[in-house]
């Protein structure tokens, strides 16, 4: 290799932190930051002009390694950020994505490859409407979820992965062949590491379809709090030890919804692959089955997962030192928009029913008549905001891969 892999990383929080700090660890990376807010970049370019970032991570549930940072240029600049790029990485909320798209279009070269990590339910559907014809000359990936279960610890000083995940899947669509990188799939998987272990295959519809945390989450609260008198507790609950049987009824119920359209788009469209999406136990499986403790079924998946042992319910806490819901947390303000809508659009237009996802409610006017047609749509990726009717049309970005997206 001629020069080091150039990385373009999206974002200020905690995955963006993370990254940073794994992918520069490595001496063939070249890692910038970008963040489109001048004063957080400023406040963390100083930071690791001071000290470079440190990561902890716990290890098996026995103790826990460090990682320290190697160069990385912190910028608000998109020019700057996004020249020679490789690779961009989107470790942003969904909301965002159209923001940076829009400000990084005009710099972003022929061959790159956009990757959503995660790029939320919809990714593609947003890269096509800011990029246009763009689009054909870039690799887009995009991946079902984060590698790791993080946190920011100190703004641009220390972070904490509290858990790995064993697998990502992901879906790709471009020429990859044009790419300037000869494998980029296979330079990720080298600058993350062993684990998790990529698996790119199918149609982007897939990731679209799978949507871990939009299945997940908003069910979760939804399930705590239906029954919430508004009485503040003396302590977060815990988001996935605490959860009830009927919640993770509730989900078994969603992810079954899920599989149903995944069934019927595969038997109508026999050439398209979503495979990638399967019920949510076999994803927690993949994703963290030696941390899981009781494999029984999903509750018990949820309740034992050593990676999910401290999440809490995200709260807002009271003058008197007590804790109430928070509501406008990215569980709901993210998941539910870019993640539950986006799948739940999906089922409406392949036919396939959807009582589970319909029960739930966030304040906004998403269905009318069982159908997605209330007023708040367009602060959606749902698939008719993009004019996307038919299966056709959300089938109409079939996978290109002229070249091998590498092993």
């Amino acid at each position: 290799m001629t020069h080091p892999i150039r990385v373009l990383i999206c974002g200020a929080g905690s995955s963006a932190h993370v990254l940073a700090a794994v992918l520069s660890s490595r001496p063939e990376a070249e890692v910038r930051v970008l963040t489109l807010d001048a004063t957080r970049a400023e406040v963390w370019q100083k930071s690791i002009d001071a000290a470079p970032v440190t990561i902890f991570e716990r290890v098996e549930r026995h103790g826990e390694k460090t990682l320290t940072a190697g160069p990385v240029m912190i910028t608000s600049d998109p020019a700057q950020a996004a020249r020679n790029s490789d690779i961009i990485l989107f470790a942003i909320p969904a909301f965002l994505h159209r923001s940076y798209l829009t400000a990084l279009k005009p710099f972003i070269e022929e061959g790159c490859t956009i990757i959503g990590l995660p790029g939320q339910s919809g990714f593609e559907f947003e890269v096509r409407s800011i990029l246009g014809r763009k689009t054909d000359r870039v690799i887009v990936m995009n991946f079902d979820s984060l590698p790791w279960v993080c946190r920011t610890v100190e703004f641009g000083k220390y972070a904490q992965i509290s858990g790995t995940k064993e697998m990502l899947a992901g879906a790709a669509l471009g020429d990859f062949s044009s790419a300037r990188l000869r494998e980029p799939l296979a330079s990720l998987q080298f600058l993350l590491g062993e684990r998790p272990k990529l698996a790119v295959s199918g149609h982007l519809l897939g990731i679209t379809l799978r949507s871990p945390n939009g299945c997940s989450h908003p069910p979760i609260i939804y399930g705590r709090w239906k029954d919430w008198g508004g009485e503040p507790l003396e302590r977060p609950p815990l988001f996935y030890r605490d959860i009830d049987e009927a919640t993770a009824a509730l989900l078994e119920q969603i992810s079954s919804e899920v599989i149903a359209t995944r069934r019927r788009l595969m038997e109508e469209y026999p050439g398209t692959d979503l495979s990638q999406v399967i019920p949510m136990y076999d994803w927690d499986m993949s994703c963290y089955g030696p941390d899981i403790e009781d494999k029984t079924n999903l509750l018990t998946a949820l309740r034992t997962n050593a990676g999910y042992a401290h999440i809490e319910h995200p709260m807002t806490q009271t003058p008197d030192g007590r804790f109430v819901p928070d509501f406008r947390h990215r569980f709901l303000m993210e998941d539910v928009p870019f993640g539950l809508v986006v799948v739940r659009s999906i089922a409406e237009i392949a036919g396939v029913p959807t009582p589970g996802m319909d029960e739930e409610k966030m304040g906004k006017q998403y269905l009318v008549n069982s159908r997605l047609t209330g007023r708040d749509i367009g602060e959606t990726r749902c698939a008719f905001r993009y004019g996307f009717t038919t299966p056709e049309d959300i089938l109409g970005y079939e996978p290109l891969l002229t070249a091998a997206p590498g092993k």
